[in-house]
């Protein structure tokens, strides 16, 4: 089999190539997606015009973004190379506010490739505020399972507060406890010698075995898929700290980052080796 190297090179705001870019023919667009869940209206697989027009409705900055360039080099010299906008952002008071302790409603979201006309994947909304501002732990739990009903966890410490809604390839999971730990089991060969690891994960939860993310890097020939089973997690998390509370929402679709994953690599392996690649059977 074939290794193709990644090249990459970061800039902020834009990024320059020497090369013609490749060009990136869209999908179709995803399927509506099957969980209620919304960030200011807003869901993954949405058009990017529709997440600039709630940017637009919230503030009149303009929104901050990061580019990458990835080259994809083959053995032969081949080279697949485009431009990959990571992540769109308001509200963004910068390192000196973050270190300072700034009040902030910051709203950022990550962005797919033009293969998929660059509708976010997942979505992220972090609000920090004066306390007598924000509502007490309680109180956002009752509004939040008033709009979704009850989460799939519910974690709560004092005034640290962590709602978590669960949806997996076969449905919505009403309780994550009860599925309890899994076990993934590897088996590998060396020397002529098998040898089997296995390891502990939870459903919709982090793994060694998977991507935990749905940002993109390429990877040829790729060991790792993102978060296996899991369609899309919506997780509310509180911290009261005194004068001040930070409040947090994160919307992850991993069915789509995962459609996003495999069509682009398919097309660049493709456009590079000439070999095509045959489709994995993975339930999405």
């Amino acid at each position: 089999m074939k290794h193709l190297t990644p090249v990459t090179a970061f800039a902020v705001f834009a990024a320059t190539s020497a090369l013609a870019e490749n060009e990136l023919t869209p999908l179709d667009a995803p399927a509506e997606r099957p969980y209620p869940y919304e960030i200011l209206g807003l869901q993954p697989g949405d058009a990017f015009d529709d997440v600039l027009a709630v940017y637009s409705e919230r503030t009149d900055a303009a929104p901050t973004s990061e580019s990458e360039v990835l080259r994809v080099q083959s053995p032969e010299g081949n080279v697949f190379e485009f431009t990959y906008q990571q992540f769109s952002r308001i509200g963004d008071v910068g390192v000196n506010g973050r270190l300072a302790g700034a009040a902030q409603d910051q709203v950022t979201a990550t962005l797919s490739s033009d293969v998929m006309e660059q509708r976010p994947m997942a979505i992220h909304r972090s609000i920090r505020q004066p306390s007598d501002e924000l509502p007490e732990p309680l109180e956002l739990k009752a509004q939040i399972e008033n709009t979704y009903g009850p989460p799939s966890r519910v974690e709560i410490n004092g005034r640290t507060m962590t709602l978590t809604y669960a949806w997996s390839t076969e449905g919505f999971i009403e309780d994550l406890d009860a599925l309890g730990i899994l076990i993934h089991e590897e088996t590998t060969t060396s020397g002529g010698r098998e040898r089997t690891t296995s390891s502990e994960y939870e459903l919709c939860g982090n793994g060694s075995h998977y991507r935990n993310r749905v940002d993109y890097r390429f990877e040829y020939p790729r060991e790792q898929s993102i978060k296996i089973g899991c369609l899309a997690t919506f997780r509310v998390s509180y911290r009261g700290e005194p004068g001040m509370t930070s409040i947090g929402f994160a919307l992850v679709d991993y069915e789509l980052g995962r459609i996003h994953m495999e069509e682009l690599d398919r097309r660049i392996v493709e456009a590079l080796t000439g070999e095509e690649v045959e489709a994995s059977d993975m339930d999405l």
